[in-house]
């Protein structure tokens, strides 16, 4: 074979090779949610991308195929072509012809094998984790064609690697997990600051959401201690008085303890009782209903409790040692919504 078609050969095996390298790592970095948004967005390409994406295990088995043919190829084919041209070099020479066999197929050794390694393997890994979904979708077409060609040969490669990796008592995926744990979330929030992608003020009101998820009852409430209370007996006009000198809106109505909550009494709704009816005890319908909630519950549970309720008031109750119901705080809407 002459010099200049061992070249072209080589050129393109190594751009093959490096094909299904970009296409294998693409489709591993990519972020789902991205493609998808292209796929609503009409890009070319994006829905074979997406396709792939689901479809993972056949995609690494097709690219595994690719690059493993395309290596034996340029081993077999390439090297010998490389070495008789170099060993040509030194049938002048006075070293003899086996030395000269010797050096010519170690430089096509390293020539192939640095070639290979830089243009087939570590130039497009470097490109499709710099760009993934843009490589994906790019790729995405011709790679569905390469995995029509070899269906058979894939099928069977996949098929072998589920029972192996079944052996190992591991479920195989079709798919990677997108979904991150309040952990990860965080620390993808770091990086996205120091990066630049993030401003520190955006990054503290997403820290402050996603704390708000493992945060607790007890740390928002205000304590019983504080509580101000009002007793059903007590009458419109005494009740306005105690709401006046609490400065509070709301104010907990209760029994005969302040353990025996009946519910909360709003400001606004004193406002509208007649003025000749103030002596007169709290009439029922001013008198909201509380919820109930335990110190331990979850902001991110107690929240949506609320709003479905419709109340903006939580009355927070524990059990002491002997096993009695006690308020302990009381926590409103509010105070959920500041925790964020």
């Amino acid at each position: 074979m002459s010099w200049y078609g061992v070249t072209l050969l080589g050129a393109a095996l190594i751009v093959g090779n490096a094909f299904f390298v970009a296409v294998e790592f693409s489709l591993l970095a990519a972020r789902r949610q991205r493609i998808e948004q292209w796929v609503d967005d009409g890009r070319f390409g994006a829905a074979a991308a997406l396709a792939q994406m689901r479809s993972l295990n056949l995609q690494l088995a097709t690219c595994q195929l690719g690059i493993t043919v395309l290596s034996l190829l340029l081993g077999w084919l390439i090297e010998p072509a490389i070495g008789s041209v170099i060993e040509g070099w030194f049938e002048h020479s006075p070293l003899p012809e086996a030395t000269g066999r010797i050096i010519g197929v170690a430089v096509a050794l390293m020539i192939v094998a640095f070639l290979h390694m830089v243009l087939g393997e570590m130039v497009p890994k470097s490109v499709a984790l710099t760009a993934p979904e843009r490589s994906a979708v790019l790729l995405a077409p011709l790679q569905a064609v390469f995995t029509f060609v070899l269906w058979p040969f894939v099928w069977v490669l996949d098929r072998l690697s589920r029972w192996g990796t079944r052996l190992l008592r591991v479920e195989p995926a079709d798919e990677l997990a997108q979904a991150h744990t309040s952990a990860e979330l965080a620390i993808m929030m770091e990086e996205s600051v120091a990066s630049g992608e993030l401003e520190a003020t955006e990054h503290v009101l997403l820290a402050g959401a996603l704390g708000f998820l493992d945060r607790r009852v007890a740390e928002v409430m205000a304590p019983a201690s504080q509580l101000v209370t009002v007793p059903t007996t007590a009458t419109v006009a005494r009740a306005e008085e105690l709401v006046h000198r609490s400065g509070h809106s709301r104010v907990l109505v209760v029994g005969s303890s302040r353990d025996d909550v009946v519910g909360f009494l709003h400001a606004k709704d004193l406002l509208r009782i007649p003025t000749d009816r103030r002596d007169g005890l709290l009439p029922p319908g001013v008198v909201r209903v509380a919820l109930r909630v335990r110190p331990d519950d979850r902001l991110s549970d107690v929240l949506p409790r609320m709003r479905r309720a419709r109340r903006h008031v939580a009355v927070v109750a524990d059990r002491d040692d002997r096993g009695v119901e006690r308020v302990v705080g009381l926590v409103t809407l509010e105070d959920v919504l500041e925790a964020i």
